[in-house]
C-alpha cells in the first residue's frame, strides 16, 4: 500500500514540478497543496513546522510519527524512484554505461548547466546583458554540449525518459523565456524539448500554461537572444 504523499509546490516553479512529473510517471496518487511564495505563506509559522528550509517543494511522505520530509527537487526524484521502483525512471545497474550517463547528467545539471541562475538574476533582479557578462557567456558555451548529449534522442539516455530529463527539461525552458532560439543554435536540443513538452506526464502538471503565464508578468529580459 502506498503511503500518504503531500506534495508542497508552487505553480510555475521548475523545482516544484521535478518531484510532481516524478510522481505522475509513476502513477503514484498524491495530494498536491500550492503554497503562495509571493504572498509570503513559506514564512508564516505553519510551514515552518511543515519544512525546516521554508521551501518548496516539499515532499510528506506518509503520517504521524512515521512520515518523512523531503526538500529539494532532484532528492525528492531520486527517493520516488527508489521506494517505487516501477516504471523506472533511472537505467538499471545491469546496464551500467546507460546508468553512468544518467548520472553524469544529473550531476552536471546541478554544476555545470546553470549553477549560478541566470534566470533569476534577469527577472527578479532585472540585471542585463552587460551586467550578466561572463555567465551569460558560459551558459551559451555549455548548450550546445548538451545538443550533442541529446543527439538523435529522443531523450538524454536514447530512448528512456529518466530523472536526468525530469532535472534539465524545465531549466531549459528558463533558456527559452529569455530568448535562446534552440531551433537555430540546437536543433537536437529543440526535438528534445517538443518531445519533453509531449509527455504526458509533463502535459498533466499543468506547469507549462502556469510558466509562461508567469513569464508574461515579468518580461524577463532576452538576455540570450542572437
Amino acid at each position: 500500500m502506498t503511503p500518504k504523499i503531500t506534495l508542497y509546490t508552487i505553480a510555475p516553479s521548475q523545482n516544484a514540478v521535478r518531484p510532481e512529473i516524478a510522481l505522475l510517471e509513476k502513477g503514484i496518487p498524491f495530494e498536491k497543496v500550492q503554497v503562495d511564495l509571493m504572498a509570503g505563506e513559506h514564512k508564516q509559522p505553519a510551514y515552518g513546522q511543515i519544512t525546516p528550509r521554508r521551501q518548496v517543494p516539499t515532499l510528506i511522505y506518509g503520517e504521524g510519527d512515521n512520515a518523512i520530509t523531503l526538500y529539494e527537487g532532484v532528492a525528492i526524484t531520486q527517493f520516488i524512484d527508489d521506494m517505487h521502483p516501477q516504471p523506472a525512471l533511472m537505467p538499471p545497474v545491469s546496464n551500467p554505461a546507460a546508468r553512468a550517463k544518467a548520472l553524469m547528467r544529473l550531476a552536471e545539471f546541478q554544476q555545470k548547466l546553470d549553477p549560478k541562475n541566470v534566470f533569476g538574476s534577469v527577472v527578479f533582479r532585472k540585471q542585463t546583458r552587460e551586467q550578466l557578462g561572463d555567465r551569460v557567456d558560459a551558459l551559451l558555451e555549455e548548450l550546445p554540449r548538451w545538443d550533442a548529449y541529446v543527439g538523435d534522442g529522443p531523450f538524454l539516455c536514447g530512448d528512456q525518459f529518466t530523472l536526468a530529463d525530469i532535472a534539465v527539461f524545465p531549466l531549459l525552458m528558463h533558456f527559452e523565456a529569455m530568448g535562446y532560439d534552440y531551433e537555430k543554435h540546437t536543433p537536437s536540443l529543440f526535438a528534445y524539448i517538443n518531445n519533453c513538452k509531449a509527455r504526458p506526464s509533463v502535459k498533466q502538471t499543468g506547469w507549462l500554461e502556469n510558466f509562461y503565464a508567469f513569464v508574461r508578468q515579468f518580461e524577463p529580459g532576452q538576455v540570450l537572444a542572437g
